[in-house]
């Protein structure tokens, strides 16, 4: 073999496992909503549909925001569901002492951005992000049943659950937002200089550092796209749920981290997308429903989502591994 053919014959290969990279999930997702509706006869009802998509929203907003950390060389937030419950009880604080919806939800965003932001810091600084946003999780939930007791916090206003359910030419409300919010951290990332950044310190640290790229200020980004996406998560999580405690929203982080690795983001930062973050997503959820309606236990559905992320983020790392080479 020459060395000319050689050469085009590991091209092919690498250009065959960029392709499986991109579109392995699109694929793959097709695939389980056919298979979903060949089999789950209750799958294709209009309630049922409706209820994925709330879901998805939830799960999609919080995985989206958390890509940023991912990309951003920092692994994941795995705090993430003590944050969205923060977010959930402070929005529902508000809604229960007569205040604004908007006041509730601005009062989420301002504090989980501003816990993001230390988080960040500390993060920048040298401190394992993995250590880190566990403590922080671990402090917040600390507060929260604290602060609570460990009771409900609901809302008299029924104002609170149509957030939830309000419709936009027939789509739920959370699901406008998560489409508009998937685009946004989109662009945020493929589109600006600060995006761009957060993208090299991801894929390269030391290079960045070299080429004067500030990882404080990338990281900063990452962890305030990511607290906004775990604030609006929680807001719409209380507004479906009516009432909040301190143990809700306990299976968000490791949903949102599946839906992120399920999307094909490497761990190791700098290659991914909001937008495969979202399709991964609808897959966890899409894969929970199905198990639910034929009746699975938790376990047995805990486990077969564990078995899918496996696969997946085998599959992809086979792949990406190939096409550098």
């Amino acid at each position: 073999m020459t060395e000319t053919t050689a050469g085009a014959l590991v091209a092919r290969r690498q250009e065959a496992a960029r392709r499986l990279t991109r579109w392995a999930m699109p694929t793959g997702f097709a695939l389980l909503v056919a298979v979903a509706a060949l089999t789950t006869s209750d799958f294709l009802t209009l309630d049922n549909l409706r209820g994925v998509l709330i879901n998805t929203a939830v799960t999609g907003i919080a995985a989206v925001g958390m890509t940023t950390i991912t990309l951003s060389g920092n692994l994941f937030s795995l705090g993430a569901g003590q944050s969205a419950m923060l977010a959930s009880i402070l929005f529902m604080w508000v809604a229960s002492t007569g205040g604004s919806l908007v006041l509730g939800a601005a009062l989420a965003i301002v504090v989980l951005i501003a816990i993001g932001l230390l988080q960040s810091l500390a993060v920048a600084a040298g401190l394992n992000p993995v250590v880190t946003t566990i403590a922080a999780g671990a402090l917040i939930y600390g507060a929260v049943a604290g602060f609570t007791g460990g009771a409900v916090v609901s809302a008299p206003t029924s104002s609170v659950g149509e957030l939830a359910a309000f419709d936009v030419l027939g789509i739920p409300l959370p699901v406008w937002v998560f489409a508009g919010f998937t685009g946004a951290v989109w662009l945020f990332v493929e589109r600006t200089s600060s995006g761009r950044r957060l993208l090299l310190v991801g894929s390269n640290r030391e290079t960045a550092v070299m080429s004067g790229i500030s990882v404080r200020a990338a990281t900063a980004w990452a962890f305030a796209i990511t607290s906004i996406g775990l604030a609006v998560a929680g807001i719409f999580s209380a507004s479906q749920l009516g009432q909040v405690t301190a143990n809700n929203l306990t299976e968000l982080t490791v949903d949102a981290v599946a839906a992120v690795l399920v999307g094909g983001t490497a761990v190791s930062g700098g290659e991914g997308s909001a937008v495969r973050s979202a399709v991964g997503a609808l897959v966890i959820v899409v894969l929970q429903n199905v198990l639910l309606l034929h009746g699975l236990t938790t376990g047995v559905r805990m486990l077969t989502e564990g078995i899918l992320l496996v696969a997946v983020v085998s599959v992809l790392h086979v792949a990406r591994r190939k096409a550098m080479r």
